[in-house]
Parts: C-alpha cells; structure tokens; sequence
C-alpha cells in the first residue's frame, strides 16, 4: 500500500483550484504512487473545506491511470472527518 500524507502551510485550511490541485498531485504524489497497490491519500487535521475544482484537479491523473471504478476500489480518502472525506469522494466525478 502507498500511503500520501499531503503537506500544507498550517495557515492554509481551505483548497480551492484545478492548477493549484494539479500542482500538489505533481510535487506531492505524483512520484510516490504505484497503480498496482491500493493507495492511500491523507490530508492534515488544518484542512476544513476542499473545494471541487482542487479535488478535480489532484485527481485528474489518477482518473486517466486507473479510472473512477478504480479509484473506487483502490484509494482511500482520510480527512479529519467523514463529511470531509465524503465531499471529496463525490466531487472526484
């Protein structure tokens, strides 16, 4: 398993932004997965809110590699709380 702890400043709670997202996955994630292993992505407790656009973003290379079945039965979302991780699930398609 490939486990993703995503860093931010800790002034920053919200992520908003389709380039901002496609940044982080480049310098934070991109090097670090294998599409043959589940993965897993956290992000820190600071973070509140995670916009669409951010979410569409980070995961647009994942969703060409393995596809939304795939992300799906091989990634795991952990956020500080289950509304969270939900919002971010749904705003992934």
């Amino acid at each position: 398993m490939t486990t993703i702890n995503l860093e931010f400043p800790k002034s920053e709670t919200r992520l908003a932004g389709f380039p901002y997202g496609e940044n982080v996955y480049q310098s934070q994630a991109k090097e670090k997965i294998s599409f043959d292993e589940k993965i897993t992505i956290i992000f820190p407790d600071q973070i509140e809110k995670v916009a669409s656009s951010f979410v569409q973003g980070f995961f647009a290379n994942i969703v060409m590699e393995i596809g939304y079945k795939g992300i799906e039965k091989n990634v795991i979302i952990k956020t500080k709380n289950e509304n969270l991780t939900s919002s971010i699930r749904k705003n992934i398609y």
